[in-house]
């Protein structure tokens, strides 16, 4: 598992330095990448977009890509229904407890 945290504004202004996080995080080859936005304050349709892209990117390859989210964020994700592609935890904690299969305590 790779966890890629990302915080402030999400813009198309950041568009490179996000996709540059998240090829990190899956150059690590371990399975799923989770990544935590609980530290977004702001994000737009591009980010959405690029999250949706790096899902499917990792399920062709049988990997996994999560979302981590418990803040304005959350209610981005539901609003363009990226909720219902990809799975999104309200807490670091719980998407470990699912992605290592109850193993955090």
């Amino acid at each position: 598992m790779a966890l890629v945290s990302i915080s402030g504004e999400l813009d198309m202004y950041v568009e490179q330095g996000l996709r540059d996080a998240l090829a990190a995080g899956a150059r690590l080859d371990s399975g799923t990448v989770v990544v935590d936005l609980s530290g977004v304050s702001f994000m737009d349709s591009t980010v959405c977009g690029i999250l949706v892209a790096e899902a499917k990117k990792h399920r062709r390859k049988g990997a996994d890509l999560v979302l981590v989210s418990n803040n304005r964020s959350a209610r981005v994700l539901e609003v363009a229904g990226i909720d219902r592609v990809i799975r999104v935890y309200p807490t670091l904690h719980a998407a470990f407890q699912e992605v290592l299969g109850g193993v955090v305590t």
